[in-house]
């Protein structure tokens, strides 16, 4: 048992934030810390996946991605597609022309270690998180599970095992002192509204918004190539559990790009919106 200056003083879990990748969301108070679960939950084909890759690429702190729902090459083509500058269809056809094309760019992405393994268990996870340290004497700084839904539950009772791994996820993020940011669905019943608007956090598959400390929802606005981000729960500042009050990133999907809404990520949307890149 200690009082609340000891325990400050003998944790080395502080909940220090990652690096910012995007200026728009840090100006909401949105970031990812050490030490907490974090969830980013849409709808299929939103693009919480490539928001994931292109956060830790971008965070450039060593990083233990666990892609269960993305394959290799989707990844690979992501990647090369967002380091280039690159549209995917012209990254695929280099790599079909030569398999070697990209890998300098590859090799730039170093902070990054994969597990593509498509349904693993907790324990697998565990071992993953072990041989990573192992390896390179400290622990990852951010841990992604992409995505919920593959992680191998013990219970028969889905919402039941959802949350039995939700509770080991939180525990991880403790005793790695890792920011671990989980992948989820949500509901694509028509109650909960258009795709192209962040989802209420009710709408979260399987009733599991206790754990995170911070949850965002995504939608995805196809004619303006708007990516929309609303903090539906943050215990480090503002939240709407309704989803409305969110921030519009530009995204360009094609070349695997997400900027802030400043004059450069004004191009890129232009450039997104005509076709270009």
């Amino acid at each position: 048992m200690l009082n609340l200056n000891r325990a400050w003083k003998s944790t080395t879990t502080k909940a220090t934030p990652l690096p910012d990748v995007w200026k728009d969301l840090k100006d909401k108070q949105i970031r990812f810390r050490r030490g907490q679960v974090c969830m980013v939950a849409a709808a299929p084909n939103a693009g919480k996946s490539m928001f994931a890759l292109v956060y830790a690429i971008k965070a450039d702190v060593p990083t233990l991605f666990f892609s269960a729902d993305t394959d290799i090459s989707t990844v690979m083509m992501r990647t090369a597609a967002h380091i280039s500058g690159h549209n995917q269809t012209l990254v695929e056809e280099n790599l079909t022309k030569n398999s070697k094309y990209y890998d300098d760019k590859f090799n730039t992405v170093k902070n990054i270690q994969w597990v593509f393994d498509s349904s693993p268990s907790l324990d697998d996870i565990e071992l993953e998180i072990k041989a990573y340290i192992e390896l390179y004497g400290i622990p990852p700084e951010l841990i992604v599970i992409d995505n919920l839904m593959n992680v191998a539950a013990e219970s028969d009772n889905e919402w039941a095992g959802l949350r039995a791994i939700m509770v080991e996820l939180h525990d991880m993020a403790r005793q790695t002192e890792a920011c671990v940011i989980v992948l989820h669905h949500v509901s694509e019943q028509s109650e909960y509204g258009s795709t192209t608007e962040p989802p209420h956090r009710r709408a979260i598959h399987g009733k599991i918004s206790q754990l995170p400390s911070l949850i965002l929802t995504l939608g995805y606005e196809p004619i303006q190539n708007y990516l929309r981000v609303a903090a539906v729960k943050n215990r480090f500042g503002k939240h709407s559990a309704d989803g409305k009050d969110y921030i519009s990133l530009f995204v360009n999907y094609g070349s695997c790009q997400i900027y802030d809404s400043d004059s450069y990520g004004r191009m890129v949307r232009r450039d997104a919106v005509l076709g270009v890149g």
